[in-house]
């Protein structure tokens, strides 16, 4: 018979072993290629593109207005980005973790923003946290944050 002490580590190394497999049957290019839809879609103005790459509970939160929640609220405030602007971004994601059925990422973006009312077209730099989530058998944004990279934060009038 195996002593007490020797069965709790023989099933906690069983345990850490199955959290190792786990993690390694999820690569980490799965959320990397996410930020790359997300970067097409954002381009493309696509709103059910970008809406269906977030969990059904999914919160965008950005430095210059209140978090939004949930598809429907996301919805509604990517079609009110794409009604005033023109956004095209490249994505440089910095790291990534993933452990069982979460993950993030720490990325950086840079491109041009152009104000639809104006015309008048910028080059604009983020940091970003991505918070990705397991759901349905996908990877998913759970929570998307950013804000810009700029020493001086504040937006050209638009």
């Amino acid at each position: 018979m195996i002593p007490e002490l020797a069965r709790r580590a023989l099933l906690l190394t069983a345990g850490m072993a199955g959290l190792a497999a786990t993690a390694a049957a999820q690569p980490a290019d799965k959320p990397v290629k996410i930020m790359d839809r997300y970067a097409a879609a954002l381009a493309a103005n696509d709103v059910e593109g970008l809406v269906s790459l977030y969990t059904s509970n999914g919160v965008f939160v950005r430095d210059e207005m209140k978090p939004v929640v949930g598809r429907e609220a996301l919805r509604a405030a990517y079609k009110e980005v794409f009604a005033t602007l023109k956004v095209s971004l490249s994505f440089t994601v910095q790291e990534v973790e993933m452990v069982g059925d979460i993950a993030w990422l720490r990325s950086t973006s840079a491109g041009k923003v152009k104000v639809l009312a104006t015309g008048k077209e910028y080059s604009d730099a983020y940091n970003e946290v991505v918070v990705f989530r397991l759901e349905g058998g996908s990877w998913k944004i759970r929570t998307y944050i950013y804000a810009s990279s700029k020493a001086d934060s504040a937006q050209p009038p638009r």
